[in-house]
């Protein structure tokens, strides 16, 4: 006889995982702004390194992955070659808009409704 917590807990689980990875991104995004903020640019990089891996399976399914991922690796570049403290803060400012960007498109970031579509709140 097939156990009706089954079928409930294969949903939950198709969904938490979801959930889990938005709650995992907004404390990386916590700690991104707070390095950033007090000019901890190498912790800042390391975070922003960690936000593109929780989003890379998303990014795997986008059409356009690989102009995605060449777009990344250029602005890991730009990194990687700055020599001022300041070009340092500008290149990593930069990638993180981008993932920020990246992360509404695959659909983990904000969702926004037009204020004329049916059953908006």
């Amino acid at each position: 006889m097939e156990n009706p917590n089954d079928e409930q807990s294969s949903e939950i689980s198709q969904y938490n995982e979801a959930s889990l990875q938005i709650m995992r991104l907004h404390e990386l995004w916590l700690k991104a702004e707070n390095y950033a903020s007090k000019g901890i640019l190498i912790k800042w990089k390391f975070i922003l390194d960690a936000i593109y891996r929780e989003l890379y399976a998303d990014i795997k399914r986008k059409e356009d992955c690989e102009e995605v991922k060449v777009k990344d690796f250029t602005l890991r570049k730009k990194i990687a070659i700055s020599k001022t403290k300041s070009d340092l803060y500008v290149s990593l400012n930069n990638r993180h808009t981008f993932l920020k960007e990246l992360q509404d498109v695959v659909g983990k970031g904000g969702r926004y409704a037009d204020i004329d579509t049916e059953g908006f709140d």
